[in-house]
């Protein structure tokens, strides 16, 4: 199990494999997903955010995500600022806690799905 640990705030664990698992099945309803062809390939575009989150603690959200879309991966996906910042929105908000509103996320995955 691939856990992080972040000392300089209170005790945060991330589990990253029961995260890709997550993933696994919603990356699908992200922007440029079909792109991708497969979640291996998705991966690094969702694992920048968890990235931040662990490298960078006490980042507020703003932050974070402004450094999200100077990220490689999502450069090399193609994201527009629109999408990367849906994607950083959905899996920011997992990790934080910070929930989008269900009207919002069932937005997105109909987007997404076609």
């Amino acid at each position: 199990m691939n856990t992080f640990f972040n000392a300089r705030l209170p005790r945060m664990f991330i589990d990253i494999e029961a995260e890709q698992d997550y993933w696994q099945e919603w990356f699908h309803n992200l922007p440029q997903a079909a792109a991708a062809r497969s979640f291996h390939a998705y991966w690094p575009v969702i694992g920048a955010v968890y990235d931040i989150y662990i490298n960078h603690p006490g980042w507020d959200s703003d932050r974070a995500q402004a450094r999200y879309a100077l990220c490689a991966a999502v450069q090399l996906q193609g994201l527009s600022d629109r999408e990367a910042s849906e994607v950083f929105s959905q899996v920011w908000g997992r990790i934080s806690g910070e929930r989008l509103g269900r009207a919002a996320l069932e937005s997105s995955a109909r987007r997404h799905a076609a």
